[in-house]
């Protein structure tokens, strides 16, 4: 990254050891003092691409003076090694008084961090070194003064303000120097004036599309196509990098031909489905990368003010301007019915932050994922350092989960049984007195790959230490628990139910599940009162999701709602997507604070009662939102989240539902085996001809979670896979170090067959040690 007072400071990209992963010490700048650099134990291992060009100092850099600098001070002028005088920095000698130093030998000027300008020169019988303008402390005497030499004037090269014009400068330089380093297509592309710019914008736009909704479009199909480089950063990834895939995009639009390479076939094929899933045609890829390139200015600019601007003001959705939520409260504000009439009658205000929350499409994902990422790390809760860094600290407090219990009562009929002893029930109870600050803990131990934590899981019965599998492994089953329903339709612990869609399979989502009602249908709970006016029913039914009727069953459900929130936002803070397939209307959408139609997401649920028209299904859901976006803002900032799109909201939850083996390719790492090799090529092909609910078992098996990360650059730790053993050999994994060690089987059959053994066959996680009698009997006791 650069040296600053001896030391280098550098950002781990990269690492290869045992439990290692790049949250554990990377990902973050650090730096190596001087002291412990020996020898040749830094070397480096490529040279720049600009041919030896070097980039122009702007004026602030540089000695303005014509004829240089005089030492003026009568001690003369000390030089230093570093910019910083400090006790490591050394004298390397110094300039006499009244010796003049040439503007050309004035190599640089900076400012210190004691706010003394100094001079990098280059002496004859010292070197090169710094010196300071003045002398620090007492009367602040000057050491040099400027000289100007008016036959000089002349010869002073360009002079540049601001980075944007050395950056010109250098390249154009390049370009005369060396010219074969830019590429024939980079010509092609190079725009010649800010008029050809204007009008490829103008060609940029989607054609039957407004500029809005054109530029949306443009924004995700950055954002795909950066998912795929290095970093996943859609405003630093390079132009380069984009460039095959806009190009193939855009002729797929047009239903042309065009040759695509191997190694780019993901990315150009993503590219071409985000615009074929919208009809988009563009006239040229010039045109749409010049609209990319003022997507990208406005992103660079967003990404530096967000994080100064107001979220919620509180004039918005005031009572005095006409709202009916009371002062500082959302118009859209989740929980509540978002009723076209209603809305129309509010005086919105006119403020920054409503503006960012329409246009947030133009924000590419990256951008506003940084964004809340640094949010969620500066509300971390500080946890001190053990003595031993291979202990925890006692601020990480032990959770016990007897996981033989819960699944003996899960398999059984007993309704009271699942609600005490389950793994979601447990979890509960142990935390129930804590706040939600013992829950922001981020901790990260050391040889625990990189696993953030709030907590220590302690599996009573089963003989492993949790190295971050079994951390993983809790909110996995507990979730897993939720999903579960009885023959009758409904939840086996009462907090979520299957849609009337799921029940019936019937309509396009049959796999989604909403908030239980409890005991009582919903249609109870609907309170009619007679003779109201048009005014007071408006009002009413703006209210409908609070004052529905509550009972003794509908306030367990809000209570286990809230701790499935805190779950759900434990395992977001620290990096584990849960697989939890809510509806996109009535939740995800409704806390990104959306709009959408009623009817769409009555049909989302239930086709049914869509037909009918009934609305007392979405008024109790949106009841029941509002206890688990309570228990999700004891650890998430809620009232950021409407910055993100209900599918990135989603997708930020809960991860990618679909199992993608060739992004779980990109991050693996071979031990013992070449990628080349025959079992390497099964492994690949037996988990490609998979089920995804089989992918899910696997990834369960070997990571401890059923869901990857959306991109590469999302994962914490590399996938490894580690030779050991023969056909007579089942495959083993560590979840904690996301390692799978496969045994070296003789074709892909005997491979499928052994792994789909293991992996539906596993139910407890024995292999650290070997456990005592009295923990087995307590973790075996009533089961």
């Amino acid at each position: 990254l650069g040296a600053h007072q001896c030391r280098l400071y550098y950002r781990i990209v990269a690492q290869k050891s045992e439990g290692g992963s790049l949250m554990e010490g990377g990902g973050r700048a650090w730096f190596w003092d001087e002291s412990e650099v020996v020898g040749d134990s830094l070397q480096l291992v490529g040279e720049g691409k600009s041919g030896g060009t070097e980039l122009p100092l702007i004026d602030r850099f540089r000695c303005l003076s014509s004829g240089g600098i005089k030492i003026v001070y009568e001690g003369g002028a000390v030089v230093r090694s570093d910019l910083e005088i400090i006790d490591r920095s050394s004298n390397l000698g110094s300039v006499p008084h009244d010796t003049v130093i040439p503007r050309e030998d004035v190599l640089e000027r900076r400012v210190n961090s004691c706010g003394v300008i100094r001079y990098r020169i280059t002496y004859e019988g010292v070197g090169e070194g710094w010196i300071s303008s003045r002398i620090r402390g007492g009367k602040e005497e000057s050491i040099v003064e400027a000289v100007y030499d008016s036959a000089k004037e002349k010869q002073i090269d360009s002079s540049f303000r601001s980075p944007e014009e050395a950056a010109m400068s250098w390249y154009q330089k390049m370009e005369e120097v060396n010219p074969d380093a830019i590429k024939s297509e980079d010509v092609m592309y190079k725009i010649g004036d800010v008029e050809e710019f204007k009008a490829l914008i103008s060609e940029g736009q989607i054609q039957g599309m407004s500029s809005l909704e054109s530029d949306s479009v443009v924004a995700t199909l950055v954002t795909t196509i950066a998912d795929f480089s290095e970093d996943g950063d859609a405003v630093d990834c390079s132009f380069s990098s984009m460039l095959s895939a806009v190009k193939y995009a855009v002729a797929s639009s047009k239903d042309e031909k065009i040759a695509i390479e191997a190694v780019s076939a993901g990315p150009n094929q993503a590219a071409a489905t985000v615009l074929a899933s919208v009809g988009g045609k563009f006239v040229s890829d010039k045109a749409l990368l010049a609209r990319i390139a003022l997507l990208r200015a406005l992103n660079r600019r967003v990404r530096k003010a967000l994080p100064w601007l107001s979220a919620r003001p509180s004039q918005e959705g005031t009572a005095i301007l006409g709202g009916l939520c009371g002062q500082g409260a959302s118009v859209e504000r989740a929980g509540r019915s978002k009723l076209v009439d209603s809305m129309e009658r509010w005086v919105q205000v006119p403020c920054i932050a409503s503006r960012v929350r329409s246009l947030r499409s133009l924000i590419f994902s990256s951008v506003k994922l940084e964004f809340l990422e640094g949010v969620t790390h500066a509300t971390t809760t500080p946890t001190p350092l053990s003595h031993d860094e291979y202990e925890l600290p006692r601020e990480i407090r032990t959770v016990r989960v007897n996981r033989l219990k819960a699944r003996r009562a899960m398999a059984g009929v007993n309704g009271r049984l699942k609600r005490k002893h389950s793994v979601f029930s447990q979890l509960q109870n142990e935390t129930r007195s804590w706040g939600g600050a013992a829950l922001r803990r981020g901790f990260v131990a050391k040889g625990h790959g990189g696993q953030k934590r709030a907590f220590k899981v302690k599996l009573i019965g089963e003989g492993v230490n949790d190295y971050s599998g079994p951390y993983r492994e809790v909110f996995t089953d507990a979730i897993h628990e939720v999903l579960e329903f009885n023959d009758d339709g409904h939840g086996s612990l009462g907090v979520l139910d299957p849609t009337p869609n799921n029940a019936s399979q019937i309509g396009d989502d049959r796999e989604l599940f909403m908030f239980s009602s409890g005991e009582r249908k919903v249609s109870e709970r609907r309170q009619i009162v007679e003779g109201c006016s048009e005014e007071e029913q408006r009002i009413r039914k703006s209210f409908s999701s609070l004052t529905m009727a509550r009972d003794e069953s509908s306030r367990e459900v809000e209570e286990s709602l809230v701790f499935l929130g805190r779950l759900v936002g434990t395992a977001c803070r620290h990096g584990i997507p849960v697989d939890l397939p809510l509806p996109m209307s009535v939740v995800w959408s409704a806390v990104a604070e959306e709009r959408v139609d009623s009817i769409s997401s009555l049909r989302e649920i239930d086709l049914l009662a869509s037909k009918n028209a009934d609305g007392s299904l979405l008024w109790w859901q949106q009841r029941m939102l509002n206890s688990f976006v309570d228990g999700l803002s004891h650890l998430l900032p809620v009232e950021l989240l409407p910055i993100l799109s209900g599918e990135e909201l989603r997708a930020l939850l809960c991860g990618n539902p679909d199992v993608d083996v060739d992004l779980l390719k990109q991050v693996v790492e071979y031990e013992g085996y070449e990628e080349t090799d025959d079992v390497i090529s099964y492994f690949w092909e037996a988990l490609r001809e998979m089920s995804n609910d089989d992918r899910k078992n696997f990834l369960q098996f070997v990571w401890a979670r059923n869901r990857l990360p959306n991109k590469a650059s999302d994962f914490d730790a590399p996938f490894k896979i580690m030779k050991g053993g023969g056909d007579d050999t089942l495959p083993s994994a560590s979840t904690c170090f996301f390692s799978l060690t496969l045994p070296e089987y003789s074709s892909k059959e005997v491979l499928k067959e052994k792994l789909t053994f293991a992996f539906e066959n596993v139910c407890t996680m024995e292999s650290d040690y070997v456990t005592n009698d009295a923990e087995v009997g307590e973790g075996w006791r009533g089961v």
